[in-house]
């Protein structure tokens, strides 16, 4: 039976053309935790020390990599960060603080700090700060940024990329699970990034491939039309 290591975190960086923030994230993470930058058909490609280069597998097919890592590593908890997501060195440090203290619990099944009210940013309505200085409990959050237990990761991938290869969904996907596993998903008030807005992909493509894997799912119900699990959050 595989080991699982519980308290470690593999950090995975999807890049895709943000070669220099790729590199910042690496550089604040990697004191700390397992991390590598997942470079997806860069170009040029990222060539840092810490990056593995792949062809363009965009976002589902860096989540399955980042799984198959994770499962190599035995750990329990993944960190995903996308590239472009942009934080200061204030909040980095107490990024890192709060992804140590989520290790140590045994009912949260997803955490991401806030977005920042920003006119370069964007996140929907849970995942932006409401400045409450506290965590806050969502019924899901966005998939720019998730610390996720194995648990959760193990019921979504590997996503099937003929179905959905542009990975729209899969944050849904993952809190749906969390309800089912009565597990927390967590919106961190108290740290702060900001959520550059997209581009890049046709967004009715995305909803399309989004919507056909989604029905693949067996009793899958879209966690958008549940509340938040109220429970406490427990410690080990």
């Amino acid at each position: 039976m595989e080991k699982i290591v519980m308290e470690k975190i593999l950090c995975c960086i999807l890049n895709h053309n943000e070669n220099a923030k790729a590199i910042r994230w690496w550089e604040g993470l990697s004191p700390h935790f397992d991390t590598v930058i997942l470079d997806s058909g860069s170009t040029p490609p990222c060539t840092h020390e810490g990056a593995l280069v792949l062809d363009n597998i965009y976002y589902s097919g860096l989540m399955n990599q980042a799984y198959e890592l994770l499962k190599q590593r035995g750990y329990r908890w993944l960190m995903i960060v996308t590239s472009d997501i942009e934080i200061d060195d204030r909040n980095l440090s107490r990024l890192v603080e709060r992804m140590q203290q989520v290790t140590g619990t045994e009912n949260v099944g997803l955490y991401q700090p806030s977005c920042a009210l920003s006119r370069r940013g964007r996140a929907l309505y849970q995942s932006l700060c409401h400045y409450t200085g506290r965590l806050r409990r969502v019924n899901f959050q966005e998939g720019w940024f998730h610390l996720v237990c194995r648990e959760l990761l193990d019921e979504v991938l590997p996503v099937d990329l003929t179905l959905n290869r542009l990975g729209w969904g899969i944050d849904l996907a993952l809190c749906h699970f969390a309800r089912l596993h009565r597990m927390l998903v967590l919106v961190d008030d108290r740290v702060r990034v900001i959520h550059p807005k997209g581009r890049g992909y046709s967004k009715s493509e995305a909803r399309e491939q989004m919507l056909r894997w989604h029905a693949s799912i067996p009793g899958y119900e879209s966690p958008r039309h549940f509340r938040p699990l109220r429970d406490e959050i427990r410690y080990r």
